[in-house]
């Protein structure tokens, strides 16, 4: 049961696995949604929280996500199979594979959508159309883009594209090559943002804001954010580590560089909170949820200078490339599924999946326009699908993983996928596995369905 040797190959070295690994990890969220919520539940409180749920929860199944890729060395359907015979489980647990291939899919397919705006409005930054926009006037901006389906799908279109033609030169020619250049310049691109924020306006209130701890707001609500947003963050529940850990060399040091994603993960996200929020703050503003901060807020917080349409190409650049680094990890399950199942050439599967995955996305790019009006149980179809994925599926997948890890597969299985590094750090994640992430999990999908609510307000005699 020892772990095998790729057919496919291998990355090119630890260090580039390290910012392939990132690039699937940052994204939207790590550069406003975690600035946000420090914001709203106590700061340095909620950053507490956080960071004791990615060390407890995504870390382990982090981790774990990349060994059960090594160990099966094939595509997801196919690998949990293989898992499975090993352990001699139900071929039900094959399922797993196809949650996690479904859940890729269809993030990528709004991904891809609010990835198209963000290139857009790099270049409406750049023509200065955005200066001095009132709060009704920015809100209007992004509507017309937004409610405009040839527009929208023209930048969907083209940010598929471009994620598909990574994908389709390979995961070390394509995948690869696109991280080792492109993370680098987004870290430096965010150094370069916070620097510009903190020269031109006062930085102690986004300090403030950001860090100041005040654990009377984080509350039972905050901490259940910082669970969902740790694993959430980690890309884990939707097959993208699991495929990445395909190509690990055996001797690769899975524990460190699991530490190192989620110091680079919160790295990014302390950087561009504090660049974000020196702005928003200097310019009277106050941060917004979702994409509301995104299109909306941050425009209207740059100064008509030119180094305000600098900060603002930065940003959105910045936000081009994370999206589109986490587009191609997201692209590369289905892409590896349909060239392990149907043996088609990585350039025909690539295209392939992506024309399917672009198809899905018209849903939701249409859910502003022509069928915003189509709801069902007061959801339309981009938020029923940001809904199912994030708060179900992906969590869902988790905590399957983390069971079947942890009480399907023999101890032999599991210490064999482990590996003969770090022997001593073996009981301590097969008992995170066990024990707080799978806990966490259960508590995140209570929290999806309202039940959580519904417990807490029955205890309250609400």
């Amino acid at each position: 049961m020892s772990i095998r040797e790729s057919s496919h190959g291998y990355w090119s070295s630890t260090h580039t696995f390290l910012w392939v690994a990132a690039g699937a990890t940052i994204g939207i969220s790590n550069l406003t949604r975690v600035p946000y919520l420090m914001s709203e539940y106590g700061g340095a409180a909620f950053l507490l929280a956080y960071l004791l749920s990615l060390s407890l929860i995504a870390a382990p199944l982090l981790a774990g996500e990349w060994m059960l890729g090594r160990w099966a060395r094939d595509d997801l359907v196919a690998g949990f199979a293989r898992l499975a015979e090993a352990a001699s489980a139900k071929r039900a647990w094959t399922l797993v594979g196809g949650m996690a291939l479904a859940g890729s899919v269809l993030i990528l397919s709004y991904y891809s959508v609010i990835a198209g705006w963000s290139m857009a409005y790099t270049f409406r930054v750049a023509s200065g159309a955005l200066g001095g926009l009132g709060e009704q006037a920015a809100t209007e901006v992004f509507l017309d883009l937004a409610r405009d389906p040839e527009r929208s799908l023209s930048w969907h279109t083209l940010f598929m594209v471009i994620a598909c033609v990574v994908v389709a030169h390979g995961f070390r020619e394509g995948i690869e090559r696109a991280a080792m250049r492109l993370m680098p310049t987004a870290a430096l691109l965010l150094l370069g943002l916070a620097g510009y924020a903190i020269t031109q306006a006062d930085v102690m209130p986004a300090l403030r804001r950001l860090l100041l701890p005040d654990f009377s707001r984080l509350g039972w609500r905050g901490l259940i954010e910082a669970m969902h947003q740790a694993f959430f963050t980690m890309s884990l529940g939707i097959g993208v580590m699991m495929n990445l850990g395909v190509y690990l060399p055996v001797a690769a040091p899975v524990k460190r560089l699991a530490l190192s994603i989620l110091l680079i993960d919160v790295c990014f996200s302390l950087i561009a909170g504090l660049a974000l929020f020196t702005m928003i703050l200097a310019a009277g503003l106050q941060p917004a949820p979702g994409l509301a901060l995104i299109f909306q807020v941050v425009p209207r917080s740059l100064p008509q200078t030119v180094g305000g349409t600098l900060f603002g190409v930065g940003f959105f650049t910045t936000l081009f490339i994370v999206t589109l680094c986490s587009a191609s990890a997201l692209l590369e399950p289905m892409t590896r599924y349909l060239i392990d199942r149907l043996r088609w050439t990585r350039v025909f599967a690539a295209a392939s999946s992506a024309l399917m995955i672009w198809y899905l996305g018209l849903g939701s790019l249409l859910s502003f326009s022509v069928i915003q009006d189509a709801e069902l149980g007061g959801r339309n179809f981009f938020e029923w699908v940001q809904f199912i994925t994030a708060s179900w599926l992906a969590p869902l997948t988790g905590l399957l993983v983390c069971v079947f890890v942890v009480s399907i597969m023999p101890r032999d299985l599991t210490s064999a996928m482990w590996g003969e590094r770090d022997r001593w750090l073996y009981p301590a994640w097969f008992f995170a596995l066990r024990y707080p992430a799978r806990l966490a999990l259960i508590v995140i999908l209570l929290y999806a369905s309202g039940l959580l609510d519904a417990m807490v307000g029955f205890w309250a005699g609400d």
